[in-house]
C-alpha cells in the first residue's frame, strides 16, 4: 500500500530527526510508527468510546440507564437460576 502524506515543514524536520534517532529513515520509521498502533492493545476507556458517544446521542439520562443495566442484570440472573433447575 502506498500512502502519501503532506507534512507541514516543521512536523516533517521532526519527524526526520526521530527517523535517525530510530537508526532509520522516515519511510521505515513510519511503516513501525502504524504498526506499532494497528498491533497495540486498545485501552479500555478507547474501546468504550463508541458506547459513552451513542448513549450521549440518545439523551437517555444517567438514571434510565442505571434502569436499563439493572433490568438486564436480572434478567441474565434469573435465566441462569432457571438453567441451573433445568
Amino acid at each position: 500500500m502506498t500512502v502519501t502524506l503532506e507534512l507541514e515543514p516543521e512536523v516533517e524536520s521532526l519527524l526526520e530527526k526521530r527517523a535517525r534517532a530510530e537508526g532509520c529513515d522516515i519511510k521505515g520509521y513510519v511503516e513501525r510508527l502504524v504498526e506499532r498502533d494497528v498491533n497495540r492493545e486498545r485501552t479500555f476507556d478507547e474501546i468504550l468510546a463508541p458506547f459513552r458517544d451513542a448513549v450521549e446521542r440518545s439523551g437517555i439520562s444517567d438514571q434510565e440507564l442505571d434502569t436499563l443495566f439493572a433490568d438486564a442484570r436480572g434478567e441474565v440472573s434469573m435465566e441462569r437460576r432457571e438453567r441451573q433447575q433445568g
